[in-house]
């Protein structure tokens, strides 16, 4: 079955998160270097995270993930992340697999799940209705899906001459900007 919280390198892609701020309290003095000049892989100055950071880091790739549900994986043994090294790659992974495997996601990545797609497709989706409107209109329109309306290809088996049922092609996302949102763009309002 195909995973429906996003992966770490889907994250990466789709939410391209930013280097840490100058200003923010850095853990060592290569981290103050990498934020300098946003150098290094997002996975050098992403981790290790605290508690709240993987909490959150969780919850933006899909999962339905609070502080307390990582001190109950703790407490359960399904993850260890080592004082030396907080929450490192390897521990909020492992988390992520096993919310994963639970069927422990947020709202929307459960939407997505229930309407035979994956997370990952429907914000692309979502980005690529964001960036193809702001071409269009010559201005940033954000990818907030309380500016668009969403539809739904339903899932569809495929089928071949041979075998008959040979898989199902997941749900298809696509965004329209609704009419209100785009009158509002037209006349120079902002949305």
């Amino acid at each position: 079955m195909p995973r429906n919280g996003l992966t770490f390198d889907e994250y990466l892609e789709l939410r391209n998160p930013q280097p840490p701020s100058p200003t923010r309290v850095l853990r060592t003095l290569e981290d103050a270097i990498r934020s300098r000049d946003g150098s290094g892989p997002a996975s050098e100055w992403m981790f290790p995270m605290t508690k709240n950071e993987a909490s959150n880091h969780l919850r933006a790739r899909g999962y339905d993930c609070r502080p307390e549900t990582l001190d109950m994986l703790l407490e359960h043994k399904v993850v260890n992340p080592t004082p030396d090294d907080g929450w490192n790659r390897h521990a909020v992974e492992a988390a992520a697999e096993h919310l994963e495997y639970c069927g422990i996601f947020t709202p929307y990545a459960e939407m997505c799940r229930t309407l035979g797609g994956a997370y990952s497709h429907y914000l692309l989706a979502l980005s690529d209705a964001a960036d193809r409107e702001s071409k269009k209109y010559g201005r940033t329109i954000r990818a907030d899906e309380s500016l668009f309306i969403m539809c739904v290809e339903p899932p569809r088996g495929e089928i071949d001459d041979v075998d008959g049922l040979v898989g199902i092609r997941p749900a298809v996302f696509a965004f329209t900007l609704c009419a209100d949102v785009r009158e509002r763009i037209e006349r120079g309002e902002g949305v």
